[in-house]
C-alpha cells in the first residue's frame, strides 16, 4: 500500500545516494531527507511523526542501530529499516533478530525490492495504527461499559428500595409448566403475609394454601380461563390468610407475557393489601 500523502523520512550522509533515492521513489512517496542521525532527530520533532524511516547503517557520530533505536523509543509506531552494505550485513542480520529494525536493504538495491520494502513497511504501519484505534474504541467503549454497569447497579439498588417500601408485592410466574410456578417475589412479601418471600419460592403453593377457602375456587378458575386466554391484563380481588391468623382483602394485577403464537410464557404481576383499616 503506497500513496502520496505517506511520509518516509530517508537518512544517508551521502548526496548520491539521496539522489539516487529520490529519482527511484521519490515521486510515490511523501519523502523528506536528512544527512545525519542529529538532523534525522530534529526532523523527527519538527516534521513527525513518520510512516517509516530508512537510514544508512554507516554514518559518523551516530550510526543507523543508534539512530533507529532513538527514533523508536520516540516515536513507537514509526516503521525503522536500514540500509547496508555488505561489510555491515552481520550487524544489520542482528539488529533484525533483536527487534530493532523491520526490515533491511543491501546497497546497491534493487528498484523493487527498495518499493517492496516500503510497501511491506507502510502496510505494517497501518496495521499498527489500526490496531491502536482499535484498543483505544475498546477502552472507551469498555469505560462507558462499566460507567452503564454502576448506573444500572445504582438504579437497581434504587429500585430494590422502592420495591421494600411499596405497599404491592411484586413477583413474577413461569409459566412453561403445567400450572403457573413462582421465580420471583419481592422483599415486602413479608409485611403482606408475615412469611419470609423465600418461604413461598421454596414451597409454590404456599400463596394457594393461604386464600380463603371461599375464595379459593373462584380464584384458581379465573386465573386459568385468563392464562388459556388471549388476554394481556387481569385482575381480581380475593382473601388471603396472613401468618398471624388473620385474613386480608388482597388486589391482583396480572399481565401474562405470550410468544407470537398466544402462548403463555411468564406471568409478572402484584398483590396489594386493599383491607379496610
Amino acid at each position: 500500500m503506497s500513496g502520496q500523502n505517506e511520509r518516509v523520512l530517508f537518512v544517508d550522509d551521502q548526496p548520491e545516494i539521496i539522489e539516487l533515492i529520490r529519482r527511484h521513489v521519490g515521486g510515490h512517496y511523501d519523502c523528506v531527507y536528512a544527512d545525519s542521525g542529529a538532523a534525522a532527530l530534529s526532523l523527527l520533532d519538527t516534521e513527525g511523526p513518520f510512516a517509516a524511516v530508512v537510514a544508512d547503517y554507516s554514518m559518523p557520530n551516530m550510526d543507523g542501530v543508534t539512530l533507529l533505536a532513538e527514533i523508536k523509543r520516540r516515536s513507537p509506531d514509526t516503521v525503522p529499516l536500514m540500509l547496508t552494505a555488505f561489510a555491515d550485513l552481520d550487524i544489520a542480520v542482528a539488529a533484525l533478530h533483536q527487534g530493532n529494525i523491520f526490515r533491511f536493504l543491501r546497497k546497491p538495491w534493487d528498484r523493487s525490492d527498495l518499493d517492496r520494502a516500503l510497501s511491506n513497511a507502510l502496510d505494517h504501519y497501518h496495521l499498527v495504527q489500526s490496531e491502536r484505534r482499535l484498543r483505544q474504541e475498546l477502552a472507551e467503549a469498555n469505560r462507558a461499559l462499566d460507567a452503564k454497569v454502576r448506573e444500572l447497579d445504582e438504579l437497581n439498588q434504587l429500585l430494590e428500595y422502592w420495591v421494600e417500601f411499596s405497599p404491592a408485592v411484586l413477583y413474577s410466574a413461569d409459566c412453561s409448566g403445567d400450572a403457573p410456578r413462582l421465580t420471583y417475589v419481592s422483599k415486602n412479601f413479608a409485611r403482606l403475609s408475615g412469611r419470609e418471600r423465600t418461604e413461598v419460592i421454596v414451597e409454590p403453593t404456599l400463596w394457594d394454601r393461604a386464600v380463603h377457602p371461599e375464595d379459593a375456587s373462584e380464584r384458581t378458575r379465573r386465573l386459568q380461563d385468563f392464562v388459556q386466554s388471549r388476554a394481556a391484563e387481569h385482575s381480581l380481588t380475593y382473601r388471603i390468610r396472613h401468618h398471624n391468623g388473620a385474613y386480608r382483602t388482597i388486589l391482583e394485577a396480572i399481565r401474562c407475557i405470550r410468544n407470537p403464537q398466544g402462548k403463555p410464557l411468564e406471568l409478572v404481576g402484584c398483590w396489594l393489601d386493599i383491607s379496610p383499616h
